[in-house]
C-alpha cells in the first residue's frame, strides 16, 4: 500500500518523548520515520570518534512499535570542527569568498578533504546498519542544488572539466566566441567560475555561462553518485535516493536521479492561495515533474506539515483540508510514499518558527487529524501502489533551456516556467494525463508532444519530431525555439525557428519582446486571447493560421499556427498566453487524436488517472478555496474546498 512517513529528530528531544512520540506516529498511521540528516555533530562529536548508541537506540524504538526507518547522510550539515580545522572544506560564495558558516549547507561538495571525512561517515553509518530490516531506504545528503562553488578545488575541477569537453584553448575559444569584448582565453588558468554579485548573469558570456552550469550540474549528480557509491559497497539491496527542490541553483535533476533507485521530492505547495485566476500556483506540475524524472512512481520525502517561517516571514495557518488535500494530491500523480515534514515544531534553531505537524505545545490539533483522516483513506486501497499514470501527452523539458534562459533574460514577462506550466494546466484542467519528461525522452507510446521555448536547439530532437509528426503525432512548438545552437549561440544564416521551420510550416517574420504589455490575438474559431512577454510575428509556408494578432504594426498576421506533416501535425505557438488560449488550443488538438477529456471541469479543479492490473482510480482534486460543483455525464459532482474524491472503475466513489 502508500507508505505514510514522517521526518523525526530523536537529537533534538528528550529521550524519555521518544517512546511516546513512537507510539503516537505509528496510532496515526505511519509507515516509515526519517532520521539523521543533519546528525554528523552527534555522530561524530568529535574527528574521528564516533557515537551511534543514540542512533541506535532510536531506530529500535521506533522498530519496536512496528515501523521503518530512511536514514539520511549527514554530509549536508558538517560539523564546525570540520569547518575550523580543515577550512578547505567550506564552500566559497560567486564573490570568490569563503562562506560564512552558522547554518547548515555550507561544505564544498568536490572539496577532496570534505569528500574524504564526508565519506567516512557514511561509510561508518553504512557498515552499522546495512542489511537491517528496520532500514527501509536511504535518502542522500539534503536539497542538493547545483555546485556554485568558487573554492580552488571548484576552479580546479571546471577547468579539467572544460578541458576534458574541448581539448584545447583554440577549440573553447571557438566555441564560446570570445573575440566578443575581448574575451580569448589563452591558458586554462585564466578561466574564473566567478560570478560577482554587483554584475548580472547576462552581462556575462552566454556560452561561458551555459558550459559553467552544466558543470554546476555535473558536479552534483558525480557526488550523488560517489555516495550511492558508498551506500551500496556495504549494501548492495539497498533503495537509494535523495530529496530535490525547486530552487535558485536548479540541479539537472535527470542526470542526478538516472542513478538512483527513485526520484523524490519536498513538497511545499503554496498555502496563501492567490484569488487572481490567471495565477498558475498548482503544485501538480512539479508533482509530475518529479515522476518523469525516472518515469515512473515517486516519494515525497518531505510533505507541508505546517506553516513555514525559517527562509521567510512566517507563513498563513493551513485552511481546513489543505494538509490532507495536497497529501492526496501527491498520491493523484503518483507518489508511493508520502512522509510529512515534521513530527514536531522545533523548539530551537532557525526552523523553530517553521511548523511541523504538532506545535510547541505538543497536543493534538486538526493537522494531526487530517494527516489521520489521509492515512485511514489510504487503508481502503491497499492496492494503490500497484497502480501509475500512463499518458497519451508528453511535456517535454531541458536542463539548458533552464540554465540558459535564467542567465540570459528574454523579456521582462517571460520565462520559460511559465510556459511548461500553462501546457501542464490546460491538461490538468482538461483531466488529461501528462509525462513531464527530459527532451532526450523517446517518444514512442505518446499522441501528442509539447515543447515550448526549446531554445538551446538539439538538430537531433528536430529529426526526431518530424518523424513522430509523419507516424502521425501532434508536436506543438513555442515561440523562442531554435535561436541557440548547442554552445549558447545565436544560430546564423537561417530564420527562426531554424531547425523546427520545416516541421511547423512558418517562419518568424519579426519579434517584439512586449514584455509586461497586454494585448489580443484572435482565433479562427472565433476565441479572443490576452497574450503578454512575447510575439513572434509569423509567416505561413504551408501552415493554416489558427490565431491572428489583433494589434500593433502586425495586427492581422499570425501569432498560432497549425501544419499537417506526414500523417500527423505540427502547431507553432508564437505568443504566451493566458489559461484559457492552452485549453482551447489543447482541446482541439485532444479532439484531433482522439484522447478524452473531461469537458466542462471548473477552474482549479483537476482531474488525473491511476490505473493497472487492480483497476482504475481517478483523482478530482478542487485546488481552490470555493466550493466546485459540475456535470460529470450524467451525474452532478460537488468538491468542497481543497476536497479530494476518487472514482474507481466501477463508478463507487471513494
Amino acid at each position: 500500500m502508500i507508505k505514510v512517513g514522517m521526518a523525526y529528530y530523536p537529537e533534538h528531544w528528550d529521550r524519555s518523548l521518544w517512546e511516546e512520540d513512537a507510539a503516537r506516529m505509528k496510532a496515526l498511521g505511519v509507515h516509515v520515520v526519517r532520521l539523521a540528516e543533519f546528525a554528523w555533530g552527534r555522530m561524530e562529536p568529535e574527528e574521528g570518534r564516533f557515537d551511534f548508541s543514540w542512533l541506535d537506540e532510536a531506530i529500535d524504538v521506533i522498530a519496536r512499535h512496528g515501523m521503518q526507518v530512511i536514514l539520511c547522510t549527514p554530509t549536508n550539515s558538517a560539523p564546525v570542527w570540520l569547518y575550523t580545522d580543515h577550512p578547505e572544506t567550506v564552500q566559497w560564495g560567486r564573490n570568490g569568498r569563503p562562506t560564512d558558516i552558522g547554518i547548515r549547507g555550507h561544505r564544498c561538495i568536490q572539496s577532496p578533504v570534505f569528500r574524504r571525512y564526508a565519506g567516512r561517515i557514511v561509510d561508518e553509518m553504512a557498515r552499522r546498519y546495512a542489511g537491517r530490516p528496520e532500514v527501509y531506504a536511504w535518502q542522500i545528503d539534503n536539497e542538493l542544488e547545483s555546485n556554485h562553488c568558487t573554492c580552488p578545488s571548484c576552479r580546479e575541477a571546471f577547468r579539467r572539466w572544460l578541458e576534458e569537453k574541448y581539448g584545447t584553448v583554440a577549440a573553447l575559444n571557438r566555441a564560446w566566441g570570445t573575440d566578443v569584448w575581448s574575451g580569448q582565453i589563452t591558458r586554462w588558468d585564466q578561466v574564473q567560475p566567478l560570478l560577482a554579485p554587483d554584475c548580472l548573469p547576462d552581462w556575462h558570456n552566454p556560452a561561458f555561462m551555459l558550459d559553467y552550469e552544466r558543470f554546476a550540474a555535473w558536479c552534483t549528480a558525480d557526488y550523488v553518485r560517489w555516495q550511492r557509491q558508498l551506500i551500496r559497497h556495504f549494501d548492495p539491496d539497498a533503495i537509494v535516493t535523495t530529496n530535490s527542490c525547486f530552487c535558485g541553483n536548479m540541479p539537472d535533476f535527470h542526470q542526478e536521479f538516472a542513478q538512483l533507485d527513485v526520484a523524490a521530492y519536498d513538497n511545499y505547495p503554496p498555502m496563501d492561495v492567490p484569488e487572481d485566476p490567471e495565477t498558475l500556483y498548482s503544485n501538480a506540475f512539479a508533482l509530475d515533474f518529479i515522476r518523469g524524472f525516472k518515469r515512473k512512481n515517486f516519494w515525497i520525502l518531505e510533505q507541508l506539515g505546517g506553516a513555514g517561517g525559517c527562509w521567510s516571514p512566517m507563513g498563513v495557518a493551513p485552511e481546513p483540508g489543505m494538509i490532507e488535500g495536497y497529501a492526496m494530491q501527491t498520491v493523484a500523480h503518483g507518489a508511493d510514499l508520502v512522509s510529512f515534514f515534521r513530527w514536531r515544531s522545533s523548539c530551537s534553531g532557525a526552523e523553530m518558527l517553521g511548523h511541523g505537524v504538532l506545535d510547541h505545545d505538543n497536543r493534538d490539533n486538526r493537522r494531526l487529524a487530517e494527516i489521520g483522516n489521509f492515512c485511514r483513506r489510504l487503508e481502503k486501497l491497499p492496492a494503490l501502489d500497484e497502480t501509475g499514470l500512463h499518458s497519451d501527452v508528453a511535456l517535454l523539458y531541458g536542463a539548458d533551456q533552464e540554465f540558459a534562459l535564467k542567465n540570459q533574460r528574454q523579456s521582462r514577462n517571460f520565462a520559460y516556467w511559465t510556459q511548461l506550466k500553462l501546457f501542464h494546466d490546460a491538461c490538468m484542467g482538461l483531466g488529461v494525463n501528462v509525462d513531464v519528461v527530459a527532451e532526450d525522452t523517446p517518444l514512442d507510446g505518446y499522441k501528442a508532444v509539447l515543447v515550448p521555448t526549446h531554445y538551446v536547439t538539439d538538430r537531433a530532437l528536430a529529426e526526431r519530431l518530424e518523424a513522430f509528426a509523419a507516424a502521425g503525432g501532434t508536436a506543438v512548438l513555442t515561440n523562442r525555439s531554435g535561436v541557440k545552437d548547442a554552445h549558447n549561440n545565436c544560430i546564423f544564416g537561417e530564420t527562426l525557428p531554424t531547425a523546427f521551420r520545416k516541421l511547423c510550416g512558418c517562419r518568424v517574420e519579426e519579434y517584439d519582446a512586449i514584455g509586461e504589455r497586454r494585448m489580443r490575438i484572435a482565433s479562427v474559431n472565433g476565441g479572443s486571447y490576452l497574450v503578454t512577454g512575447w510575439c513572434d510575428i509569423l509567416e505561413p509556408e504551408g501552415a493554416q493560421v489558427w490565431a491572428r494578432y489583433t494589434e500593433k504594426f502586425y495586427a492581422g498576421a499570425a501569432a498560432v499556427t497549425k501544419n499537417a506533416f506526414g500523417a500527423g501535425r505540427a502547431y507553432y505557438v508564437g505568443a504566451v498566453g493566458e489559461r484559457a488560449l492552452y485549453r482551447a488550443l489543447l482541446t482541439e488538438i485532444f479532439r484531433e487524436l482522439s484522447i478524452p477529456v473531461v469537458p466542462g471541469l471548473p477552474d482549479g479543479v483537476e482531474v488525473t488517472t491511476r490505473s493497472g492490473a487492480e483497476g482504475c482510480y481517478r483523482f478530482f482534486f478542487n485546488n481552490t478555496l470555493r466550493g466546485k460543483s459540475f456535470a460529470l455525464g450524467e451525474r452532478r459532482v460537488t468538491l468542497r474546498p481543497l476536497e479530494m474524491k476518487i472514482e474507481t472503475e466501477g463508478g463507487e466513489w471513494l
